[in-house]
């Protein structure tokens, strides 16, 4: 996109990931000492209370998860993040990912108790991100990004103070981003009034595209004066133009003023063979929790099979998503001949890439030597035993590959119109693993229709064949609006259920099915699924976004590493070193830990409200949360796991000497698992 600005004269600018540099900016000791004394207050006070509530609860949990630490714990995780060979001495690495999370537990001490889930936000927790009232309200918005006050008051600030800025846009990837991105706005307007504010990104398009009525859009928007809810490259050119000529924007195409109707937008697709090669020298890759760039490049967009009837991506009326395009690929070769003079690992972030378009591009990635290294999401192309195609993308530099086979029963296959004959699929899983390509695995249960045996089968069949896969996961069903199911509800056998009056962003929608009578929620478990099969696929890895993430620039970095194994065979022995994040053990002034609030309580609570009164949001959950807790007054003893995890011993006397149980607990766990497992 910068690129694109960069190629029409438009060159004086400056790019801020937000995202780095605020985690950067809060991990540096002196803050990390705030967050510590904050914990520690916390314990002591709400320690010495008779009945506390269970957002006092939910927050003495947290606050146990910085026992142990030490003021410079995250400048020294990031340290190994960056370093090369600690990056890839796993237990090495653990420590500095599990540390990583404990954190995250930190800054959401400064938030509303239980909003945060690791490095994202939790949708079913004391608000509601699909609720009007709660994303416009400025006083939540500030609660929810609470632990992020000190980057928004003084580094961005100071970057907002820097010139008098025209035009300042901000892009939004993801739902979780969204409050952030909100109270950014919010300061904008307030620091530099005159700047028009223009946002875009994959969740502006989701928001505009879910949104139950364009009037509360703009009341969430409220200090946004322009929406891209597409692709961006020539409306961001336009809006410059309009901004340079003092032109009006209500007739620029893929652009959204307020006001104005969703069902006006005129979307935009852009010609990628069209666009300049994209710019990566706006960033500073030194900033990154990585030992060297991962860096993301589209030569294709849209999908060319276009067909799944659960899919719902782009803003298209008539298709599951966004029209296919391809890059020629002489260009692709050059672009990727920049990459390569900075990066040697890359992620090719497209929706699908047609066999013909893979091996075109493969057969030229070969021939420029580029010395590569790559990963993509692909389908499970029938032609992959056939052409020899495993083969020719090791190759190629290919190390991982992403499937979504989203279920072993053919017959849910041919509902979803996958194109894929899951008998063949093994093979093709055969030659990948002969080739040394990591294969990631991603399915989901709960389509309509679908029996619990098929369910089953969907783990099974991972289990069956776990010897030539890496990582998998398998998740529910979540009907989206513009999927062809929901469109077509009654080929499927299913009926819509009206929306909770308290969701104004209809990103899932419930439904029932006509044959069972079931209802099914979004965000609700699969519960025919036997937890043995689930465990059985789950391999000993941290998770999004470290190592184990499907398509984490980390997981990438370690398969480029280790190969298809992910994983070093026999991860050293964690001696000689002092750990960043080690096991505390400590007295708790409550007879039970069981009895105080979870975040499990609160996700409960949270659904179960939305239940019983049709609508959920801060106002029901802050009623919730500030009712009397179910805690005791007594004594236990606590173990702080490595990720911040708290166990509780279950030791109802004063008389025990934590050392004593750290020595036994040391000598009794493996050192992989000490080191963060």
């Amino acid at each position: 996109m910068v690129a694109n600005c960069v190629e029409h004269g438009f060159t004086d600018f400056r790019c801020e990931d937000a995202n780095i540099n605020s985690l950067n900016h809060l991990a540096r000791p002196e803050h990390v000492s705030g967050l510590l004394a904050d914990a520690t207050s916390i314990r002591e006070r709400i320690g010495s209370m008779q009945s506390p509530s269970r957002a006092e609860e939910l927050q003495y949990r947290t606050a146990l998860s910085a026992l142990g630490l030490t003021a410079d714990f995250m400048q020294r995780a990031i340290e190994v993040l960056r370093t090369h060979q600690d990056f890839f001495d796993y237990p090495v690495y653990q420590d500095a990912a599990t540390a990583a999370h404990r954190f995250v537990n930190l800054l959401s001490l400064r938030s509303l108790p239980g909003v945060f889930s690791g490095y994202s936000l939790r949708l079913s927790g004391p608000v509601n991100l699909l609720n009007r009232n709660d994303l416009a309200d400025p006083g939540i918005i500030e609660k929810v990004t609470g632990g992020f006050t000190e980057y928004f008051e003084h580094p961005f600030a100071e970057l907002l103070a820097e010139r008098d800025w025209q035009l300042i846009g901000i892009s939004v990837s993801y739902s979780s981003q969204l409050p952030f991105a909100l109270r950014m706005a919010r300061q904008i307007r307030r620091q530099c009034p005159k700047a028009l504010i223009v946002f875009g990104g994959t969740e502006v398009c989701d928001d505009v595209k879910y949104a139950q009525n364009s009037a509360d859009l703009w009341e969430i928007f409220a200090d946004v004066d322009l929406l891209v809810p597409g692709e961006g490259e020539s409306p961001l050119v336009d809006i410059l133009c309009a901004v340079r000529d003092k032109a009006p924007f209500h007739e620029l195409p893929g652009v959204l003023v307020p006001g104005a109707g969703t069902k006006a937008i005129r979307l935009n697709y852009e010609h990628v063979g069209r666009l300049p090669a994209p710019k990566y020298d706006i960033w500073d890759w030194s900033s990154y929790w990585s030992p060297e760039p991962v860096v993301l490049y589209s030569p294709t967009r849209g999908c060319y099979w276009n067909k799944c009837t659960f899919c719902d991506y782009g803003l298209n009326d008539d298709r599951p998503t966004s029209p296919s395009r391809e890059r020629p690929v002489e260009l692709v070769i050059q672009d990727l001949a920049q990459i390569s003079s900075f990066a040697k690992t890359l992620y090719f972030s497209v929706d699908a890439m047609s066999p013909r378009y893979l091996r075109t591009l493969s057969e030229a990635m070969i021939e420029a030597d580029l010395g590569l290294k790559w990963s993509a999401e692909l389908r499970l192309e029938r032609t992959f035993p056939k052409r020899g195609t495993a083969a020719l993308l090791k190759k190629a530099g290919c190390i991982a590959i992403s499937f979504g086979y989203e279920s072993a029963s053919q017959r849910i296959l041919d509902l979803i119109d996958k194109g894929v004959n899951i008998s063949q699929v093994p093979l093709i899983l055969e030659q990948l693993a002969e080739a040394g390509i990591g294969v990631q695995m991603m399915g989901f249960t709960g389509f309509p229709s679908e029996t619990a045996d098929e369910a089953g089968e969907t783990y099974e069949f991972l289990v069956r064949h776990q010897d030539h896969w890496s990582l998998a996961g398998v998740g529910e069903f979540g009907l989206t609006p513009g999927s062809i199911v929901a469109k077509q509800p009654t080929r499927f056998g299913v009926e819509i259920l009206p929306l909770p009056e308290s969701h104004s962003i209809a990103r899932a929608l419930s439904w029932r099915d006509l044959s069972t009578g079931v209802d099914h929620v979004p965000g609700a478990e699969d519960d025919r699924v036997p937890s043995r099969l689930k465990s059985a696929i789950r391999r000993d890895v941290i998770g999004r976004p470290f190592v184990g993430g499907v398509d984490s620039s980390h997981s990438l970095l370690y398969f480029g590493h280790y190969g298809r194994s992910l994983l070093p065979p026999k991860p050293e022995r964690y001696e000689g070193r002092e750990r960043i994040a080690p096991e505390h053990v400590t007295h708790v002034p409550f007879a039970s830990l069981a009895e105080l609030c979870s975040v499990p309580d609160l996700v409960a609570a949270h659904e179960q409200t939305l239940n019983l009164l049709n609508r959920v949001s801060h106002v029901e959950m802050s009623a919730w949360l500030d009712g009397e807790g179910s805690s005791r007054p007594g004594t236990t003893v606590a173990l702080v796991m490595p990720g911040g995890v708290v166990v509780d011993l279950r030791l109802p006397t004063v008389d025990v000497d934590p050392e004593r149980i750290m020595t036994a607990l040391r000598v009794l766990s493996p050192p992989a698992a000490r080191a963060g497992r």
